[in-house]
């Protein structure tokens, strides 16, 4: 038996465990974006020069060929995260609506600051993209589970149903070989991975503004503090669901219980608060440093 329960569902702590990490990657990675793009505006703001020796070091990080490469990494493993938990639970639906609130409140508030001169708005981040791939495992899983309730008993119908559970991970499997063979590519240059769309733009900048949230356009800047459109990124969320449906609904999702313990209990904590940690250091991280830069400047 496991020794972590929430309700009624099991933990499984390496799960909670490679979740903490990568939100805590991306909470020094956006601490970095914060010393290199917000801070000067906020030193400006109060007549100070807090970090200021910092900033050559966060741009230089966020350049970095460690940074962009392991952040491919981190983003990948997050979002199969992602789909892995979402095998094991039937309220995909309503994990994805709070979800896409909270994005829409992003936007809004970004493009808010941003007309006060403070970052960049954030059109299609990842909290977008991480609803709308919910969203498409929620469909897709529930169509699985209609035309299993069809099947009938027996051998051939317990196999058929197995596999049917598998649909949204398959779907998102046959679209990421669809993205990079006929939308876009890996390309390694100058040190660094990164994908390079094939699909041009077509019409003026706010039709290619919309379809940028589906996929990437080649030639298109999206001038934004996070974007991650739907294709491939939601790809992985639904990539995900073959590795739950294979490792946590079968003996297999106890393999690392007898390792877990209280040296893992700091990353399971972030974990478990993944989402509400993700979306609160937004604001945090800026918050934070503008109070501190206030209280420099009575000091000044």
């Amino acid at each position: 038996m496991l020794r972590r329960y929430r309700g009624k569902g099991e933990r499984y702590w390496e799960i909670d465990f490679a979740r903490g990490i990568c939100v805590l990657l991306m909470i020094f990675d956006h601490f970095m974006y914060c010393l290199w793009d917000l801070m000067p505006a906020i030193n400006e703001m109060f007549g100070t020069s807090l970090f200021a020796d910092a900033r050559q070091l966060a741009i230089q990080w966020w350049v970095g060929d460690l940074r962009v490469n392991g952040r491919l990494f981190v983003i990948v493993a997050f979002f199969i995260l992602c789909g892995i938990s979402s095998t094991l639970t039937r309220g995909n639906f309503r994990r994805c609506i709070p979800l896409a609130l909270v994005a829409a409140g992003i936007s809004a508030v970004t493009m808010l600051l941003e007309q006060w001169g403070l970052g960049w708005p954030v059109y299609f981040g990842v909290i977008h993209m991480l609803a709308a791939g919910i969203f498409l495992y929620a469909v897709f899983d529930e169509a699985a589970a209609a035309i299993c309730g069809l099947l009938g008993k027996g051998r051939a119908s317990r196999i058929a149903r197995g596999a049917l559970r598998l649909l949204p991970g398959l779907v998102g499997l046959g679209l990421l070989i669809f993205y990079f063979a006929c939308a876009g590519r890996f390309v390694f240059a100058g040190g660094q991975w990164q994908i390079v769309s094939t699909v041009p733009m077509v019409g003026s900048s706010e039709d290619n503004l919309i379809r940028s949230f589906f996929l990437y356009l080649s030639g298109f800047e999206m001038n934004a503090g996070d974007y991650f459109p739907i294709l491939p990124w939601a790809c992985f969320v639904l990539l995900g669901g073959i590795f739950g449906r294979l490792i946590y609904h079968t003996d297999a999702r106890y393999a690392l219980a007898r390792l877990d313990g209280a040296w893992n209990n700091g990353f399971c904590l972030l974990g478990r608060h993944a989402a509400v940690l993700y979306i609160a250091h937004m604001v945090a991280i800026p918050v934070l440093l503008a109070a501190a830069a206030f209280v420099t400047s009575l000091f000044a």
